[in-house]
């Protein structure tokens, strides 16, 4: 593999990096270089070895062999603490703010602005967080706890104190960005795109992204990680978003059926709901759907989707309205109630919701619908092992190992598991996802989609918050638009063909 160095002038080199944890071999003599004033695109499949090269190069993980250099020098990273002052800055794709702190805090940590001689200098902490901040176009006010700050608005945060290693070091810095615009809009996404741009000025940034548009949108040369090698390195013009794919799975993309169920006028929803309504969330929503059909809901940020999927699983509490399941209305309507319905539910907040970090791959698959594994409070280790590895093979699970404990797993395969926890169910008739492809590279979110497909056929309701406007027209059966907490359109796809700006005219 040739290396397509466009610059003289190195930021980065890594050597022949290798890591091993146990018997996974999570990184294999990767070597690598960037040039100052390049957009590094860097991408794979979930567990291709991205996470952990990204743990070396911000100093949590300290490679088995190999060696680094910065701007020229050779380097050890003992720590995040070496990282950063060696000019790497990083937005990482779990968000590892100080939530008891201010944005100003949080952007200024670790930098030499925060105090001097033990002394914090707030006037000049929250003026340089104010200016770092108008740089990507946020207003946030600095003084604002980000405890009380929407996960957006702390995503922003977070590249603003990634940016603001440029001004808290010497020589050429490195800004790492790991998946930035998975849970950003489209304005924001675009503010994002204009930050890289200038970032080439002065600096070099690795962008991390399982949305490979992106990746040939933004990127000068992309590299290719599969099973823990560097695979590929390729300048973006040079290539094609299917040649990525290959690249990175090791086959071409497989099509999943996008054939929409008609529904017969006298048939009765598997979930109905009537006027549902939260104060200052959502408005008077009105939707049902059948048994083998697949809603989509798409919204900007604040338009009350999420919320309505939590009250349909019963995490949230509505004010008014009702909610059917087959025809009956139920009460008291709580999450044990759901599950015993048959409702399930994917959060957007894996590890946080919908996972127990600390049990195995296998007891998280197992813990909600345990069918043969368990009776009562009795396990059956053998009968649980086979129901997790007939999920890891259908899922492509990586490592294949069930008895790892999942917090151990990367985000996509995290998310598998997640999934595998409710598809195990025998009784699964609605199936509410939020935000289920997040984080996932192309191959493990074609495997998702394709299970929920079969979940259709196999006669669930599902009801589809997704990340893109193209995924809820492909997967959708129906799409609903809900803008300011209310539904302002709805679309039958066997009826009728909308594009994107129908339902972009419709969210703003």
């Amino acid at each position: 593999m040739t290396t397509k160095a466009t610059s003289q002038t190195s930021v980065l080199r890594l050597s022949n990096i290798d890591k091993k944890f146990g018997q996974t071999h999570a990184l294999k003599n990767v070597s690598l270089e960037i040039n100052h004033g390049e957009v590094i695109g860097l991408i794979g499949e979930n567990g291709a070895g991205k996470s952990t090269l990204l743990k070396i190069l911000t100093g949590i993980y300290q490679p088995d062999s190999g060696s680094i250099e910065v701007n020229g020098k050779s380097t050890k990273f003992r720590g995040p603490r070496d990282s950063v002052a060696a000019g790497i800055g990083v937005v990482h794709q779990e968000q590892s703010l100080f939530t008891n702190l201010t944005v100003a805090e949080n952007i200024a940590s670790g930098s030499k602005v925060a105090s001097r001689f033990g002394i914090y200098r707030w006037g000049q902490i929250n003026r340089a967080a104010a200016e770092t901040l108008s740089i990507i176009g946020s207003s946030l006010d600095p003084s604002t706890k980000v405890s009380n700050l929407s996960f957006v608005d702390r995503q922003m945060v977070e590249i603003a104190r990634a940016i603001r290693v440029d001004s808290t070091m010497g020589g050429s810095p490195l800004v790492i960005l790991d998946e930035p615009t998975s849970v950003l809009e489209r304005s924001e996404t675009a503010i994002l795109e204009r930050e890289i741009r200038k970032l080439k000025a002065h600096g070099s940034v690795i962008f991390v992204s399982h949305r490979l548009d992106e990746i040939m949108r933004n990127c000068d040369r992309i590299m290719v990680m599969r099973n823990g090698e560097l695979v590929a390195d390729r300048v973006t013009s040079t290539v094609t978003e299917d040649e990525l794919f290959k690249l990175m799975v090791g086959h071409e993309a497989r099509a999943v059926s996008s054939s929409h169920r008609v529904v017969a006028a006298d048939e009765q929803p598997v979930i109905s709901v009537e006027n549902l309504s939260r104060k200052g969330k959502y408005s008077n929503v009105s939707l049902s759907v059948h048994a083998g059909r697949l809603t989509a809901i798409v919204g900007s940020t604040g338009s009350g989707r999420e919320e309505l999927a939590r009250a349909l699983f019963g995490a949230e509490k509505f004010d008014s309205g009702s909610i059917a399941i087959n025809g009956t209305k139920v009460t008291g309507w709580r999450i044990a109630k759901a599950v015993k319905r048959g409702v399930a539910y994917v959060p957007a907040e894996r590890k946080v919701e919908g996972m127990v970090g600390g049990f195995s791959a296998a007891e998280n698959i197992t813990l909600t619908h345990p069918g043969k594994a368990a009776v009562g409070p009795i396990v059956f280790p053998l009968a649980r092992n086979k129901i997790a590895r007939t999920w890891f093979n259908t899922l492509d699970v990586r490592p294949n190992d069930i008895a790892l404990d999942l917090a151990r797993f990367s985000g996509g395969n995290q998310q598998k598991v997640v999934m595998a926890k409710w598809l195990n169910s025998p009784e699964l008739s609605v199936l509410v996802l939020d935000h289920p492809l997040r984080g996932l590279d192309p191959g493990a979110a074609q495997t998702v989609n394709e299970q929920i497909k079969l979940a259709c056929s196999n006669g669930a309701a599902v009801i589809l918050l997704s990340d893109t406007l193209e995924e809820a027209l492909e997967m959708g059966d129906d799409v609903i638009v809900m803008r300011d907490g209310e539904i302002s359109a709805t679309f039958d796809m066997t009826k009728e063909s909308p594009s994107t700006l129908d339902l972009l005219e419709r969210m703003v």
